[in-house]
């Protein structure tokens, strides 16, 4: 399998097709005039995995164009596959939840959402991570580690402000592959690679010295174990959290569509990395969460994304579920 420094940004930009996205793809992200405008609160949903307590916090939503979602596959692919659930067929809108755990005297986020950065084509509807802690009275100074699942910016957008750590007092924590690729210098050109470029360098930079390198099966924090995923990025990890035979599998972006992701999962994103190792991610972490009967979390998962992930035919189905 390549590496991160194998993979040059020009060859990574050739490598997303078009179909219908060419418009996205080829866009430029906005900022929000007041960075440190925070938008209301939306939505929280609290439980616990054993003496761990989870708070998710719905940060943002966005669309992407349908055909992204089967970007491996002909034109008029993945039309047919919404539509048979009574969904768009030319846009697919996905939600953005970030987590907040409490494990021991750690106080943890993992990844840290949006931020102030808004995709092309999407109207501001983002950001709403430090309204969520302060309804849970936890402030930015409060956390004591932010665990990066990877570099993109939906999951780094609220690591620095204006230059500052976001979170003065936290241990940041990133593979270092990861961190190696998403600061390099973007290139002129107007692209959403060179975008997601852009946020990288401005989101990690200010945080290099507090960042601490993991490795795959490692625990991070007492309860937080990370997991192999590559494909979405090349250092893409997911997360276990458990306490005894408590347990539940944070996917993050290895499926970043509730449906698509488990009922066809050799259907490639566009902006996967590496297609053939993101479907290897997917059926060996669904067939985990399936024969474990594992809770499972999706990032990008219609809020709070919580469920279990059952067998169907040649794949999988995510079933949503009420946790406490």
């Amino acid at each position: 399998m390549p590496t991160l420094s194998k993979i040059s940004r020009r060859g990574l930009i050739g490598a997303v097709p078009a179909l219908g996205a060419t418009a996205y793809l080829s866009g430029a992200a906005s900022v929000q005039a007041d960075p440190m405008r925070s938008p209301s609160l939306r939505a929280i949903h609290r439980f616990n995995i054993g003496t761990i307590k989870v708070a998710i916090i719905d940060d943002a939503r966005f669309t992407f164009p349908a055909p992204m979602f089967a970007a491996n596959h002909p034109d008029g692919t993945v039309e047919p596959f919404f539509e048979k659930y009574g969904l768009p067929a030319e846009t697919v809108s996905l939600h953005m939840q970030v987590t907040y755990i409490e494990t021991g005297s750690h106080k943890v986020l993992l990844d840290t959402g949006m931020g102030d950065i808004t995709f092309p084509g999407n109207e501001p509807d983002n950001g709403r991570l430090l309204s969520g802690l302060e309804a849970i009275a936890v402030s930015p100074e409060d956390i004591t580690d932010v665990i990066l699942s990877h570099g993109h910016p939906d999951h780094i957008g609220s690591c620095s402000r204006n230059g500052e750590p976001m979170f003065k007092n936290a241990h940041y924590h990133l593979p270092p592959n990861e961190l190696e690729f998403w600061t390099q210098k973007p290139g002129d050109e107007q692209s959403f690679m060179n975008m997601m470029l852009s946020v990288g360098v401005a989101q990690l930079e200010p945080i290099r010295s507090l960042i601490q390198p993991y490795a795959t099966d490692e625990e991070i924090v007492p309860g937080i174990t990370a997991i192999s995923a590559p494909g979405h990025t090349l250092g893409h990890h997911a997360f276990l959290l458990h306490d005894g035979d408590d347990k539940l599998l944070h996917l993050m972006d290895a499926a970043v569509h509730y449906l698509v992701g488990p009922e066809e999962p050799d259907w490639a994103l566009a902006v996967e990395m590496d297609q053939t190792a993101a479907a290897d991610t997917r059926r060996k972490l669904f067939k985990q969460a399936s024969e474990e009967n594992l809770m499972v979390a999706g990032y990008h998962f219609p809020f709070p994304g919580i469920g279990k992930i059952i067998p169907q035919q040649h794949a999988w189905r995510f079933v949503p579920m009420q946790t406490s």
